[in-house]
């Protein structure tokens, strides 16, 4: 008995508290002041721009998808309607060069238009002036600019009621402003508005009744997406979502706001990491001025707006405004009201006018490639690893091996052309030593894992052809095999096999069988954890580096005989310094024993590089971004060789692989890149002296 009154009490909590804890009360934050009413009673979405000189003269612009645009002052008052048609979303960017002249950027969705207007204001009547368009290949629906910190290149996305995303690159031409598709994806189903964080390189899209998404701004970044929000009881969405803002601050500090529309509030989340939900707030009524219905389109800014809004202002249209009973119109709130209600940062220091601003939350160094490979002959996600092999006795001759983990592998000459195809199945990693000793001789030892046969195929390189002969398969206990990586130590060559999802280890003994093949036999096993790929081996020390992709970077003894004692030198930590997955693993080496660890951080499309020695010290990061090649997206295997490769490569070469070779619209490829652009960018060594084919020599 009881056991069932305390049952019966539990579930009366249940029906009573939960609910009450669900109803819990929403701050609501008064308006100041409000436009008069729109003009066509389509007032949908608002942008403050910023004045260059004096912020009391900025301005409010609001779209009307029944009139056009509407340039408003802020005491509300209507300076400007520009009749062009149905706009239902409108942003902001500043200092676009045009010609002698740097102008704000002002961009337009003209709806249901295969067109995206482009304006700027005229400093002197703070009227639009035009600057041409963007003709789309989608029915606009929404758009939202983004000038990116590491090229300094405008965009304009633009999307459309079914979910298709396009992305264009702005250049001016002889005083014009031209526009070139670079980026095209979908998102699901009907989209609405989209706003883009210059400094974090995040685009957010709102997915009416599906949920809150962010992709990587930048062209390379794919149509790879993290979901912010979702609907009720799932997530924090009552009803749909329309337009979307960003509040910014110093670094990462400030706000992503978005209307639920129908719910007749404001979702609030944190700016920076994933994007924690931070709360909900209403639009209330003042004297005169009626409570917001049905918000749909938001606009906000940190920066001091003269004695009316000296802590930012936000922004929002009312789709009902009911005091009056007229035209719809925009409700002004002082951005402290927010603030105090959801405890939130006021930050009237991170001016987005400011060139410089975005660029300075960017921690990452920029670098160009100097050329790069022909496309794999395979389509889809095929281009992996890459390793370098130095010729015995002219440089210039040297080649870059790489996997297609589709075909096999492919070799390829310094200038990028493709000397050789071995097709053998699906290769994932390669790894190559010199000094190996093969019938009498001393060649390279090359080694490849191939998903196809579940093996450790093994190839010598031939000095003269400078082409690839087998010489070996050997069948791995592991459940499906996936990275590899060599060591020699005192003329003795080991690899090493790593597995896909199971985290398994395999260490290989190679030798000459003395028949034209090589043996192999497993001398020690251990497991990671989970799924590895990426590795590399410091012969000197007889460290072992391993990638665990979802969690870090491990060293490990590489000794035959060692134990699976580890350290971890970096992880995947919303705090850590590698962006999951963790990747292709590269070391560079210096005549004095030292060098640089280098990692793929995939997640980030960024490559981190420590110290070699001691406790791996983290030195910096470097990402590379279009130049004589385009820029390098979402990297697997990376090489690099300190060693001069004749005149291509004199001061050594970094190598990676590019999953989104988009200029042209190619299969993966290598993108290659002069040592010295980055030693020059991270303040690192320059050192041609160490030979690798010194290491392992008898």
């Amino acid at each position: 008995m009881t056991k069932l009154r305390t049952l019966f009490l539990l579930v009366i909590m249940v029906l009573v508290v939960v609910p009450i804890m669900a109803q819990a009360e929403i701050p609501v934050v008064i308006p100041t002041v409000e436009t008069v009413e729109s003009p066509g009673d389509g007032a949908t979405d608002a942008e403050v721009w910023l004045h260059p000189t004096n912020l009391a003269l900025s301005l409010v612009l609001g779209s009307d998808d029944n009139v056009g645009i509407d340039v408003y002052d802020f005491s509300g008052a209507r300076l400007q309607t520009l009749e062009i048609g149905s706009v239902k979303y409108i942003d902001v960017r500043y200092n676009f060069r045009l010609g002698a002249r740097r102008v704000s950027l002002i961009a337009a969705a003209m709806e249901d238009q295969l067109l995206v207007n482009l304006y700027t204001v005229d400093l002197d009547t703070r009227e639009l002036e035009p600057l041409g368009a963007v003709n789309t290949g989608i029915p606009v629906a929404s758009t939202c600019l983004y000038r990116s910190p590491l090229t300094e290149t405008y965009y304009v996305f633009a999307s459309d009621d079914s979910g298709n995303v396009e992305q264009y690159a702005l250049e001016e031409e002889n005083g014009d402003i031209t526009s070139q598709l670079v980026r095209a994806f979908s998102v699901g189903s009907e989209t609405e508005g989209c706003v883009v964080d210059d400094a974090l390189r995040r685009m957010y899209i709102t997915e009416q009744t599906v949920g809150l998404w962010r992709y990587g701004a930048e062209p390379e970044s794919g149509s790879d997406r993290y979901q912010v929000d979702l609907p009720a009881p799932r997530g924090n969405i009552n009803t749909e979502l329309e337009g979307i803002s960003l509040y910014a601050g110093i670094g990462d500090a400030g706000y992503l706001i978005a209307p639920d529309q129908e719910d007749d509030t404001y979702l609030v989340y944190e700016r920076g990491g994933d994007n924690t939900f931070v709360g909900r707030f209403s639009v209330g009524e003042a004297e005169g001025i009626d409570r917001v219905g049905e918000g749909s389109g938001i606009g906000v800014t940190n920066m001091p707006l003269g004695d009316a809004f000296p802590n930012g202002v936000f922004i929002t249209n009312d789709d009902v405004n009911s005091l009056p009973n007229g035209n719809n119109n925009f409700k002004f709130v002082a951005w402290e009201s927010v603030a105090e209600a959801l405890d939130l940062v006021i930050d009237t220091e991170y001016d987005p006018r400011d060139e410089g601003a975005a660029r300075a939350a960017v921690d990452v160094i920029t670098v160009t490639a100097a050329a790069e490979t022909a496309p794999v002959p395979s389509g889809v996600d095929a281009a992996d690893d890459p390793a370098v092999w130095i010729h015995p006795t002219d440089t210039a001759q040297s080649t870059i091996i790489g996997t297609d983990k589709t075909r096999g592998l492919v070799v390829y000459n310094l200038d990028g052309s493709i000397l050789q195809e071995v097709n053998i199945g699906r290769v994932n990693n390669v790894d190559l030593r010199y000094n190996f000793t093969f019938g009498g001789e001393l060649v390279a030892l090359v080694t490849t894992t191939n998903r196809t046969t579940n093996s450790l195929d093994v190839f010598v390189v031939d000095n003269e052809t400078r082409e690839l002969v087998s010489v070996g398969s050997f069948p791995s206990a592991v459940e499906e095999v996936y990275g590899v990586c060599q060591y020699v130590t005192a003329g003795t060559h080991y690899a090493f096999v790593n597995s896909a999802d199971t985290g398994e280890v395999e260490q290989w003994l190679i030798a000459d069988a003395g028949d034209g093949t090589v043996s192999a036999e497993v001398v020690r096993t251990f497991a990671v954890g989970s799924q590895t790929e990426g590795c590399v081996v410091d012969d000197a020390n007889a460290v072992l580096y391993i990638g665990e992709e979802a969690a870090g970077l491990w060293r490990y003894s590489a000794a035959p005989d060692a134990d699976d004692t580890r350290v971890q030198v970096a992880d995947t930590s919303d705090e850590g310094l590698l962006v999951a997955d963790v990747e292709g693993v590269a070391i560079y080496h210096t005549s004095d024993g030292g060098g640089y660890l280098i990692v793929s951080s995939q997640g980030s499309s960024e490559f981190v590089v420590f110290e070699l020695t001691g406790d791996n010290a983290y030195i910096g990061r470097f990402i590379v971004i279009e130049g004589a090649a385009d820029a390098v997206s979402g990297t697997d295997g990376i090489d690099v060789s300190n060693f001069a490769l004749g005149d291509a490569f004199p001061n050594g070469v970094f190598i990676a692989q590019d999953d989104l070779n988009i200029t042209p619209d190619e299969n993966q490829n290598f993108k290659l890149v002069d040592w010295a652009t980055i030693a020059d960018a991270l303040g690192l060594v320059v050192d041609t002296t160490f030979d690798p084919r010194t290491v392992g020599m008898p």
